[in-house]
């Protein structure tokens, strides 16, 4: 009768992967060195701007109370909120353009050219991402053009900053902006090393996986050992696989 074996010691585990370890190395290798040229080589540079907002509880005197950094913490993550929205991302889009004439005469660029006169709310969204701490809201803006971000993430400190554009006025809050948005003068890194090292580390285990389910799915006995291990059976004898001289003569 077979029997169900389903645990695998470390020695066991070390016997299925050590005989296909230059297998798993040259897998790791190959995924290794495709991130890394991908890296370096094919993917495109980006370019990030950031802008920094402040919003603060608006207070009489010096009266200043933790419930004031709590309500603009809570006040900040509806602003994340709010990111994600087609009207509000609408908004940016159209205070984008409306400052089309300034960004085009001062870094020499053409809107229509680039494609920028038909990003739609759910582009923009895909380049934001945003961060807050305490009362500061960091909105990054990343794209493939330096303009690009600069504009994009100056025109969200704008529409931020218009009094009532949420439930709030402002005699109950003020905001204003830290950081404006700059035009970043280098691209951001590549990050060739991380990725190489993440190549390797998946290629290393989708080898090792891949070893394993092949060895899972050998149904052939090829040693004393597997018979008994799979077997309630003695195992009398072992018939010793010769190779006759011919056999020999034709290797």
């Amino acid at each position: 009768m077979k029997k169900r074996k389903e645990d695998f010691s470390i020695k066991e585990l070390i016997s299925i992967f050590v005989p296909k370890l230059w297998f798993i190395l040259l897998v790791a290798f190959i995924f290794g060195n495709i991130m890394a040229i991908y890296s370096a080589v094919i993917k495109d540079d980006t370019y990030t701007s950031t802008t920094r907002i402040h919003v603060t509880k608006k207070m009489s005197g010096f009266d200043f109370a933790v419930s004031d950094v709590e309500f603009a913490t809570s006040y900040l993550k509806t602003y994340e909120e709010v990111l994600k929205i087609p009207d509000f991302l609408i908004k940016v889009r159209e205070d984008f353009k409306a400052n089309r004439s300034k960004y085009e005469k001062e870094n020499e660029v053409n809107y229509e050219e680039r494609g920028w006169d038909n990003l739609s709310p759910n582009t923009i969204k895909g380049y934001i991402t945003s961060e807050t701490k305490q009362d500061i809201l960091s909105v990054s803006v990343t794209t493939g053009d330096p303009v690009l971000s600069a504009a994009l993430a100056h025109s969200i400190a704008n529409v931020f900053s218009q009094t009532g554009y949420l439930a709030y006025t402002e005699d109950v809050v003020n905001v204003a902006v830290l950081q404006d948005a700059q035009i970043p003068t280098a691209p951001n890194s590549r990050k060739v090393v991380l990725n190489t090292i993440i190549g390797v580390a998946v290629g290393g285990i989708l080898s090792m996986a891949f070893v394993f389910i092949m060895h899972m799915m050998d149904v052939i006995i090829h040693d004393k050992k597997k018979l008994e291990d799979n077997f309630d059976i003695p195992v009398l004898g072992v018939i010793p696989r010769f190779v006759s001289e011919e056999g020999k003569s034709k290797k």
